[in-house]
């Protein structure tokens, strides 16, 4: 298992139009990390390099493809009232999230309409993402939360000695996989997420599974900001930037 990667996910359709800028700013800057990139087509249809790994979403996480195949309709038209309320324009990524646990101790997920703007120091992700915590997020305090990058600690072990990752993605996952998602204010990742994150600070000093859950609060977002909590953190804006699909 690798120490740690970044993570994201995209089609044909959006390399085209934004990851492309990803890939190639990825290589331009000789990042340290490998980059494992989610596909929902053919793997051959990308650019090769040998700090690149390209996989099959669908392939390697079947639940997905089935929770599109049952909701694509209805979020058609739910995307008609707001974005919002399109949750499969947002479940790939939680997917791509689970299926990374697989790959890596540590993983730094990021969407695909982001550019690498200089290498990343080795010591910057110990600073981001510590030993003793799970998550490290850009929080909006009164909104919900930024999940154009999130941090996630595979280490970490519950006071019963499990993967306290797994039983986040257990519940993570499960407003998918039961269609849970249409029962939370909106129905984005980012509520997904959120709803999950609360569970757990709720539960960690009431019952062992859920023990030792620790998040860092990347940034310091207020609402006089715009959304874009990244652009106002100097820890990272000298080092990616999030154009957040309209930049």
């Amino acid at each position: 298992m690798i120490k740690k990667i970044f993570v994201t996910t995209f089609n044909f359709s959006l390399f085209e139009k934004y990851a492309n800028k990803l890939i190639d700013s990825f290589i331009k800057t000789d990042q340290s990390l490998k980059l494992y990139c989610y596909v929902e087509d053919n793997v051959d249809l990308y650019p090769k390099n040998k700090n690149i790994v390209y996989l099959n979403l669908f392939t390697e996480q079947p639940l997905c493809y089935k929770f599109i195949e049952r909701n694509k309709e209805k979020s058609k038209i739910n995307s008609e009232v707001s974005y919002l309320l399109d949750p499969v324009r947002f479940c790939y990524k939680v997917f791509a999230q689970s299926d990374a646990r697989k790959y890596s101790e540590q993983f730094f997920y990021i969407d695909a309409d982001t550019e690498f703007l200089s290498k990343i120091p080795n010591s910057w992700f110990n600073k981001c993402l510590p030993e003793d915590t799970l998550l490290s997020i850009y929080d909006r305090i009164g909104y919900y939360t930024e999940s154009g990058f999130i941090g996630f600690n595979n280490l970490l072990l519950n006071k019963k000695k499990q993967k306290l990752l797994d039983i986040f993605f257990n519940q993570y996952t499960s407003y998918y996989t039961y269609d849970l998602i249409y029962s939370l204010p909106a129905f984005t990742d980012c509520h997904a997420l959120d709803a999950t994150r609360s569970r757990f600070m709720f539960l960690k000093n009431y019952t062992q599974e859920h023990s030792n859950y620790e998040e860092k609060i990347l940034g310091n977002w207020s609402k006089k900001q715009d959304f874009d909590v990244m652009d106002h953190d100097n820890f990272i804006n000298k080092y990616i930037k999030h154009k957040k699909g309209n930049k």
